[in-house]
């Protein structure tokens, strides 16, 4: 009678399992995805204003770059000088023009890191400030319930959770306003 019992209960649930796929219906309601996911690097290369943005940024820390590269080039003939210095007024003056020079390249050094993380932040807030409205007219309109960065999460997805190309569409039909360049 056990028996009978415990091969009742599987065969049981079984036939309802069947009976459900005969019938159209499934024991679990089938959920659409709610999950979404846009390419970055994608929106940067065919959205032109973006990549404008960007392309701003690397200028800056090109002309940080060689300002700095002038200070050290500096730096380093004053210290050969000094080398071959003698004794003296001249010694005493070139170890003091290698010191100013040192504190001027640190100094010079500190302020350009400060200025190209400002410039990046405001690049990237900037560019936050137009891509969050479009993510959540698309994410209401798709029913979603998170986006993701594709690059940084997504290894594989269906097709059709790609945002990217209605995001471009979207930024490429609503550039910026034009603010005067900053100095």
């Amino acid at each position: 009678m056990i028996k009978t019992l415990l091969l009742a209960v599987p065969v049981g649930l079984m036939l309802m399992f069947v009976s459900f796929g005969a019938t159209g219906q499934t024991p679990v309601a089938q959920a659409t995805p709610s999950i979404g996911y846009v390419t970055g690097q994608r929106i940067f290369a065919e959205v032109p204003d973006v990549n404008a943005g960007f392309a701003r940024l690397q200028a800056l820390q090109q002309q940080k770059s060689a300002d700095l590269a002038g200070k050290q080039q500096a730096l380093e003939g004053t210290r050969q000088r000094l080398a071959t210095a003698g004794d003296g007024q001249t010694r005493t003056q070139l170890q003091q023009q290698e010191q100013q020079q040192r504190t001027d390249l640190e100094r010079a050094t500190a302020q350009a890191q400060t200025d190209l993380q400002a410039a990046q932040r405001q690049v990237q807030v900037d560019f936050q400030a137009r891509l969050t409205p479009i993510l959540a007219e698309l994410a209401k309109a798709r029913n979603l319930q998170i986006v993701l960065n594709g690059e940084a999460s997504v290894l594989w997805a269906a097709p059709g959770l790609d945002l990217t190309p209605a995001v471009i569409e979207r930024l490429k039909a609503n550039p910026p306003p034009t603010n005067p360049p900053k100095p």
